[in-house]
């Protein structure tokens, strides 16, 4: 299965199996809370394939239970904002030729989604007035304990000025699976920073043309 990355600037026994196979990537967004981030990320999409065509034009949603915390955030369960993701990616689709089909028995790929959010804070230190940020932990813990971090100069004393940067972060994985072997075929995580614009119509448009920018266009049938 092939794995590459690009950066941008701009029935049931089947879905249960597919529901656990589909974590791996969206689980980075419930990694270690305590871990504070080095930069403020642009989104960022990894594509795996394992197919260099999906095996028709039909293709039917099925859904997955959220199960991470960043997956049950209210922001990404609001029923309105799931339908209107849900709107952009059938559109995405449709421009590359894919056809929805409501009944997964006459669908030639299944499809799934899952989509989270998480707040972050990046906390920097400044060791002088107009000096460049520096990505720093606010503390640091050792085996006598924790303390809070600071740049001392040559008089021992602190000249750092810590301060804090709050953003949200948002993942969106989606899944293209075999529907008899439940074999993925393609997958796509877009991953970074999000700002209230993205939940609008058009900021999930792009989103959506982004995450399936390298879905092979469909092949007729």
């Amino acid at each position: 299965m092939g794995v590459r990355s690009r950066s941008s600037h701009r029935g049931s026994r089947r879905v249960a199996a597919v529901a656990c196979a589909s974590l791996g990537l969206l689980l980075v967004l419930a990694g270690c809370a305590g871990t504070p981030a080095q930069t403020t990320p642009a989104r960022h999409v990894t594509v795996q394939s394992d197919s260099t065509a999906l095996p028709g034009p039909r293709y039917a949603w099925f859904g997955l239970p959220a199960l991470t915390a960043p997956e049950q955030d209210a922001r990404v369960e609001d029923p309105q904002f799931r339908a209107r993701l849900q709107a952009a990616l059938d559109e995405t689709l449709a421009a590359k030729g894919y056809r929805r089909v409501d009944d997964m028995a006459q669908a030639d790929v299944l499809l799934a989604w899952r989509a989270g959010v998480r707040d972050l804070a990046q906390t920097t230190a400044r060791s002088q007035p107009g000096a460049s940020d520096t990505p720093m932990a606010a503390i640091e813990c050792g085996r006598a304990g924790c303390s809070q971090l600071v740049v001392r100069g040559e008089a021992g004393t602190p000249v750092a000025r810590l301060h804090t940067t709050t953003y949200t972060e948002g993942g969106l994985l989606v899944e293209a699976i075999e529907p008899k072997t439940v074999r993925l075929l393609w997958s796509a995580f877009n991953r970074g920073t999000v700002k209230a614009a993205d939940a609008t119509p058009q900021g999930l448009a792009a989103i959506a043309r982004e995450t399936l920018a390298d879905l092979p266009e469909a092949t007729t049938r």
